[in-house]
């Protein structure tokens, strides 16, 4: 009797370990599960900050215009407008607005740098469960460069000068590596010009740049 007894409570743990067990894994596979799907549902943190670079060609609206390459570096701090609504269809998504100050090394072109800051929204399509979050943005600001003097009164030459307007395009992806770290691939075009303010004595001759950049950014 003893032993039935014993064989009896050894059946009754086991049984309760294997339901435990089978417990914590069915916990375990929800939880990852919750977690995968949470992508897309909820955006932690109103504030994102990142950083990054890249490179930008030019002219390509006119061969008769100086040809630059721009090695933009910049610090990109964003406000969460809104949360991703309930509807469904590729449209969903939430608001940015983005604060960013550059600068630009001129590694082909008249002038050396151009640094400066811009400001714009930004709409982020997101879709429940994705890491991969497109967007698209524009920006508009204001820039500084070293202007060069030209070298023949004649011949038109650089900026014309070193206060210049600036706005620019730009869509890519976002990857969500967690709820806080990111990295972002974009394609930016970008123009500067100072709107004639450099006539008659100088002409405006303006810059379109385009290229790509990467960046790494962090929500809180």
């Amino acid at each position: 009797m003893q032993m039935n007894t014993r064989k009896g409570f050894c059946h009754r743990t086991i049984a309760m370990a294997v339901v435990a067990g089978l417990c914590s894994i069915l916990g375990t596979a929800a939880w990852a599960q919750q977690r995968a799907t949470s992508f897309g549902t909820e955006v932690k943190g109103d504030w994102s900050l990142e950083t990054g670079s890249g490179v930008l060609f030019s002219n390509m609206r006119s061969k008769g215009l100086d040809g630059y390459t721009l090695v933009p570096a910049s610090i990109t701090a964003s406000l969460k407008l809104d949360d991703p609504s309930d509807d469904e269809g590729w449209w969903r998504g939430y608001s940015e607005f983005a604060f960013r100050p550059y600068g630009m090394a001129v590694t082909h072109g008249p002038e050396s740098r151009i640094v400066g800051l811009d400001f714009g929204p930004r709409y982020n399509f997101v879709q429940p469960g994705w890491r991969l979050v497109p967007f698209v943005g524009a920006m508009v600001g204001f820039g500084f460069a070293n202007t060069q003097d030209y070298p023949n009164p004649t011949v038109p030459y650089g900026l014309g000068q070193d206060f210049c307007f600036e706005f620019g395009i730009n869509l890519g992806v976002r990857y969500d590596i967690n709820d806080t770290w990111y990295v972002r691939l974009m394609a930016e075009y970008v123009h500067f010009s100072n709107a004639g303010l450099s006539e008659p004595a100088r002409q405006n001759r303006a810059i379109d740049a385009i290229g790509p950049q990467l960046s790494v950014g962090y929500r809180f």
